[in-house]
């Protein structure tokens, strides 16, 4: 009896996570650990726990603006609480990009427009992308030696231009109508139609270029308000690492978990931020606490969601929309 594909994927990511976290619980001092939480000043975890909120409130704006240039009318709130919803499954799901498929899933139920709903999502995504590979190309030039010696330099510009020519080569219309036309002739028209749709519409986002600039900045403010919250964890336990360190750690240690070979990141996190932190003398029982901490706070706060999902009921928060469709795009389709 064959193992189906996606369960032995499943399997194989929750076993590097499992190995991963079974090195660092191996050997980490815990006593150390255990002195280190009893010096913990509860005001300043409080305040990590109010910019986590904070990120996930930025989040919603950036979203908010990409929703409304399309014509999609929907309250700050309301947009709020399906994000809350979003990170609550997104703890159960093995992958980020879940946390997107409820919340793409949830703005489609409010009776929103399909595709433009779930372009909104992709292009959130595509924005969150570029802010964290922006600060991660900087981080490195600003690190100079220090990251040279796990030679990261290169993986990390190296993957900065490859999404620069993907990017480049997806937002050109002709791309839309190559892959409509490599999936039709593996006779799937009807996934096809879904793709070729989906692109159109993210495409349509090129026609609000302030909408997207001033998006892309509010992405960059959320993984600033993520650095000062790790910073705060720090400094709640007395460990005292320089802010620019995090600046320089915490956006490539970001795309470092993005990458698909854990669950949700679970020990590679983890991983990544002891091994980074090592290299300029930070100790692993510091670097434990403080992201194991942040870990706990993220859960914790993504915890209150299952709340809001008891309580959310779609069918009350209608969403008024009003799609505007490109002639241009609409002509070249139907040829």
């Amino acid at each position: 009896m064959t193992v189906p594909k996606k369960r032995l994927i499943f399997v194989l990511k929750a076993g590097v996570s499992i190995i991963v976290l079974t090195l660092i619980i191996a050997n980490v001092d815990w006593n150390g650990v255990a002195k280190i939480l009893k010096s913990a000043n509860y005001l300043l975890l409080c305040l990590a726990m109010v910019l986590n909120i904070v990120e996930r409130a930025e989040l919603t704006l950036k979203w908010n603006l990409l929703i409304w240039a399309r014509g999609i009318k929907v309250s700050f709130i309301n947009l709020f609480f399906i994000n809350f919803i979003g990170a609550f499954w997104g703890l159960f799901l093995p992958s980020s990009l879940g946390t997107d498929v409820v919340r793409g899933y949830y703005l489609v139920k409010s009776n929103s427009e399909k595709s433009v709903s779930i372009s909104s999502v992709f292009v959130d995504r595509i924005l969150g992308i570029f802010s964290l590979m922006l600060l991660g190309v900087i981080a490195v030039f600003l690190a100079g030696d220090l990251v040279s010696k796990i030679n990261i330099k290169f993986y990390v510009l190296f993957t900065f231009v490859a999404i620069v020519i993907i990017f480049y080569f997806f937002q050109k219309e002709k791309t839309v109508y190559l892959i409509n036309k490599l999936i039709n002739k593996l006779k799937l028209k009807k996934i096809s139609e879904v793709i070729t749709n989906l692109h159109l519409s993210i495409l349509e986002y090129k026609k609000y270029p302030k909408t997207l600039i001033l998006s892309f900045i509010i992405s960059v403010a959320v993984q600033i308000t993520r650095v000062l919250t790790y910073y705060f964890i720090a400094l709640s336990f007395n460990i005292h690492i320089p802010i620019f360190y995090f600046l320089l750690f915490i956006p490539i240690i970001m795309l470092i978990i993005m990458i698909p070979i854990s669950i949700g990141g679970l020990g590679v996190r983890e991983g990544t931020f002891i091994a980074f932190f090592a290299l300029v003398g930070i100790a692993m029982n510091d670097s434990v606490v403080v992201s194991f901490t942040s870990s706990f706070i993220n859960t914790l706060i993504s915890a209150l969601g299952g709340l809001i999902f008891l309580f959310y009921n779609s069918s009350h928060n209608k969403i008024e929309h009003k799609v505007e469709k490109s002639p241009v795009l609409e002509n070249k389709i139907n040829k």
